[in-house]
């Protein structure tokens, strides 16, 4: 009898050491094309009009995607013989820990107006019909250089916890988020991770960069690169002034991608910006802009 082949992979379990929530207003059908929210369909940092809820308490964030189901029975089987949706949800659970405007709005439903008549006094309206505002919502997390990312178009708050107002410990805002159809979904999720299996490990960008942006007429800087092709040559371009006056050391990069190499400017180089790029197996990264100053005269004579 054959063995069967170990499946376990412990590198596939994953944590959410950091993550954070953010929002931003609904997009609207009435919307102007390039106008309103625009929902993320990368892993890039958000900009306006998203907003960071800030912290979130040590229990994190919960994630429910729910089916709903009836059975479809008939006369001829004791069994189900199909399951038909009665409905789906997506909701998002977490418990803000901080006090601002932002998460106070959020979680009463309202909006703050200052006082007209006495300054730094703001005030805050429960109203006994309350209009019901619509969200974006995006929840961020990830382990090391695996990220995560889920995104609901549209959604309401549900349901709200109690504050409790005491002594030892801060007061917090629990809310509850369910996802409103958009354009036929509740939402999508967004990712690096290796889903494939393809062996393939997640990689940051090739990078290189100068150990200083000026460097006199005689004198030398160091470049340095990382997240390159393994073992591979690098070729190191310097554009300026002078062709041929600021130059690099041949440089290879080492088993684990990193490249280092010296960029020398000679006595003679024209004084000016020079350009500075490092490229390996076709990947090219900009290490930056090398300002060549006139050396002073005592130098230069030395030289």
């Amino acid at each position: 009898m054959s063995t069967p082949a170990e499946t376990g992979n412990a590198q596939k379990i994953r944590f959410a050491p950091r993550g954070a929530l953010f929002i931003a207003p609904a997009p609207k059908l009435s919307d102007v094309p390039g106008t309103g929210t625009v929902l993320p369909d990368g892993l890039d940092a958000l900009g306006a009009p998203f907003k960071n809820l800030g912290y979130v308490d040590e229990g994190g964030v919960t994630i429910t995607p729910s089916i709903e189901t009836d059975p479809v029975n008939v006369w001829q089987s004791a069994v189900p013989v199909l399951y038909n949706v009665k409905s789906a949800a997506f909701q998002v659970k977490a418990t803000l820990m901080e006090t601002s405007k932002l998460t106070t709005e959020l979680f009463f439903g309202a909006k703050w107006v200052e006082s007209r008549d006495v300054p730094g006094l703001f005030r805050l309206d429960l109203k006994s019909t309350p209009e019901l505002s619509e969200i974006s919502l995006v929840v961020d997390w990830s382990q090391g250089k695996v990220q995560y990312r889920c995104v609901i178009g549209r959604a309401m708050i549900s349901d709200r916890g109690a504050i409790q107002l005491q002594r030892a410990e801060n007061g917090k805002y629990e809310l509850t988020i369910d996802a409103l159809d958009y354009n036929g979904g509740l939402g999508y999720v967004l990712t690096n991770d290796d889903l494939n299996d393809s062996g393939s490990t997640v990689q940051e960008p090739a990078a290189a960069r100068l150990s200083g942006n000026t460097v006199q007429q005689g004198g030398t800087v160091t470049l340095t690169g990382e997240n390159f092709a393994a073992g591979t040559p690098a070729v190191i371009t310097i554009t300026g002034p002078s062709a041929g006056k600021v130059t690099a050391a041949q440089a290879n990069t080492d088993d684990a991608g990193n490249l280092t190499s010296t960029i020398s400017a000679a006595s003679d180089a024209a004084a000016g910006v020079y350009t500075v790029k490092a490229a390996v197996a076709a990947v090219e990264a900009l290490a930056g802009a090398l300002t060549v100053a006139e050396a002073p005269a005592a130098f230069a004579k030395a030289a």
